[in-house]
């Protein structure tokens, strides 16, 4: 059986725009366009408690974990890191709905394990700052994700690049 190369999975929420795209990264820098959301696939969450919106962006997340890990094994490539790089901590009026997402991913999500990031700065400057929220990335990891973070988030603006992840009709 052929062995599937490493790779970082990693999943740009776009908090202004309540939607995600996910890429791969290479052990060896070359990043790879995979999926994207259309803007407001994350909407809902505003409407619920604190408790509800967890729940929602934690089964939407793992979701998009899913559909990334299949793009990364068609490729044969698989996931030896999961990062969520957030444009900003997600609106609302507690201001724990990041933090507690990242602690849950960072608990629960072991292998592969996670680190979740926030923008200090946003998406649009030319090298955004990242903070560590929770999780932890290996050195050799990190500094990757740093390199190619500014590639992959102007690659947004080529919609063409990325499959549309289309939602599931309700029945």
């Amino acid at each position: 059986m052929e062995s599937k190369t490493p790779a970082l999975l990693v999943v740009l929420v776009e908090t202004s725009r309540l939607r995600w795209f996910v890429a791969a990264v290479g052990l060896d820098g070359r990043a790879a366009p995979l999926l994207r959301s259309d803007v407001g696939d994350l909407e809902k969450y505003r409407g619920l408690d604190l408790d509800g919106q967890v729940s929602f962006l934690r089964h939407r997340f793992c979701g998009v974990l899913q559909r990334g890990c299949d793009r990364l094994w068609a490729r044969n490539l698989k996931a030896c890191q999961f990062a969520f790089v957030f444009e900003s901590p997600l609106a609302e009026p507690s201001g724990q709905l990041t933090a507690a997402i990242a602690e849950h991913f960072a608990q629960w999500l072991l292998n592969p394990p996670v680190a979740v990031l926030v923008s200090a700065d946003g998406f649009d400057a030319p090298a955004p700052r990242l903070e560590m929220v929770a999780g932890a990335l290996e050195a050799p990891l990190e500094e990757l994700l740093r390199s190619r973070v500014g590639a992959l988030l102007a690659a947004r603006a080529d919609e063409g690049q990325w499959e549309l992840s289309r939602k599931k009709e309700a029945v």
